[in-house]
């Protein structure tokens, strides 16, 4: 049993993992391909209307908000099909108010670091309040809790209990983490797949990384709650804060 518990990953994590099989297996890589589906689309459509219109952050909110609401709809949709408990997808109350604790000390650090002392330091901050709280929501839902629950929740947990290496399935989750940023760039700007791969390569590395430690804050306390709100306040405060 020590062996699953790879990245400080509780028993409760190991012992709901241990259930999947390749149906479920399947299902993740299938969710996967719909997400990369829709954000190409997404990123295809936005290329072609910003040669014809102009596109404002209240088209981006609307777009991005409903690729993002279908593909969470999609995976309660899976669970209940599947009849998998919301538990599975990081709802569960046995570490929910350590995962809370744990996210609010990362976003309380998160802050200090990338946002007041940038600030103090002479940056910018974003002052247009209506704007502010659309990215919050676009941060917050359409962002963090959308790849949390999608790639977190759903396709890691269930290629963590299908692949007899725990550590592969980790690093394959944080490869599709990575790739699933590329299809909107790539069509929006419609360039080409290597070229996009070589101009963006430490992003893109960057990214899997970050699974790495989003990955670990989930399975230490089979929780969404951690995760999301760290997810969340690091592409947030990336915005907020001018440069």
């Amino acid at each position: 049993m020590k062996k699953s518990k790879v990245l400080g990953a509780n028993e409760e994590y190991v012992q709901q993992t241990m259930k999947y099989g390749r149906t479920d297996a399947l299902l993740a890589f299938s969710i996967f391909v719909v997400m990369l589906f829709l954000f190409g689309l997404m990123g295809t459509v936005f290329g072609y209307l910003v040669n014809k219109f102009r596109i404002t952050e209240t088209s981006i909110f609307y777009a991005t908000g409903i690729i993002s609401l279908i593909l969470i709809a999609l995976v309660f949709l899976l669970c209940f099909i599947r009849k998998q408990e919301f538990t599975t997808i990081g709802f569960g109350k046995t570490y929910a108010i350590k995962s809370l604790c744990m996210g609010i000390m990362l976003f309380i650090i998160v802050i200090a670091s990338k946002g007041i002392i940038p600030v103090v330091s002479g940056s910018g901050i974003q002052t247009d309040i209506g704007l502010i709280a659309m990215k919050t929501i676009y941060f917050l839902v359409f962002v963090a809790f959308m790849e949390e629950i999608i790639i977190r929740g759903y396709i890691g947990t269930r290629l963590y209990g299908y692949f007899r290496n725990k550590g592969l399935s980790i690093i394959i989750v944080g490869l599709m983490f990575s790739i699933e940023h590329i299809p909107f760039q790539l069509m929006f700007t419609q360039m080409n797949l290597l070229e996009y791969i070589i101009m963006n390569r430490h992003y893109l590395i960057g990214l899997t990384i970050f699974h790495f430690l989003l990955q670990w804050l989930y399975s230490k306390y089979n929780s969404i709650i951690a995760p999301t709100i760290f997810h969340f306040i690091w592409d947030f405060i990336k915005w907020f804060v001018i440069s």
